[in-house]
């Protein structure tokens, strides 16, 4: 499960049985890398809030493009936990005539990707492996891309999440497990 203690579904009492509740999987399992932060509750609301704001609330950057970054960069930080989850939800996303774009990303083949989601996987790309080398020019390249400042905001915000929440899983040993739910789900409060 993880390198340190989680507290199971069923041993969860008070705030952190709230948040199992809220977070959980539709067969009421919760994901690991939520587990992970079980024993510090408002830290697993934290994690929740923001992965739900980078990538489920409204936004010009559709959830498939998030889910292009999110595995992009998990890919990067070789993250499979992350990747595996991702991919699948990206799948889900699209439609049937570009299904196989989620396996492509999910190795980095980025050959059928749109002039648009291939800008904003080079930017992902360069914010994961050389933050400090991003400039002016990297977000002008997004621009001619046809992306908005608020677009570039949301890119960047879902490659920082997605940096985050690789860290916690290979920082603290989340790994997938039979029983963990099925992959790519959406959580609660982002459903229609």
């Amino acid at each position: 499960m993880t390198y340190i203690q989680t507290i199971t579904e069923s041993d969860a009492a008070g705030p952190l049985a709230e948040l199992y509740t809220r977070y959980a999987n539709s067969d009421g399992s919760v994901d690991n890398v939520l587990k992970a932060h079980s024993l510090n509750p408002e830290s697993l609301q934290a994690h929740c809030a923001l992965y739900i704001q980078s990538c489920h609330r409204p936004s010009p950057v559709s959830r498939a493009e998030r889910e292009i970054v999110g595995v992009t960069v998990s890919r990067i930080n070789k993250c499979t936990y992350c990747q595996t989850h991702h991919a699948v939800g990206f799948r889900k996303l699209l439609p049937k005539d570009r299904k196989h774009i989620a396996d492509e990303v999910f190795t980095g083949n980025t050959t059928n990707l749109t002039n648009r989601e291939n800008a904003m996987v080079i930017y992902a790309t360069k914010l994961t492996l050389d933050p400090a080398s991003i400039t002016q020019a990297d977000i002008d390249d997004l621009t001619a891309a046809g992306l908005t400042d608020r677009e570039i905001l949301d890119v960047a915000q879902a490659a920082a999440y997605f940096a985050y929440a690789n860290r916690i899983v290979l920082g603290l040993g989340a790994n997938l497990e039979k029983g963990e739910g099925e992959l790519g789900q959406v959580p609660v409060e982002s459903r229609p």
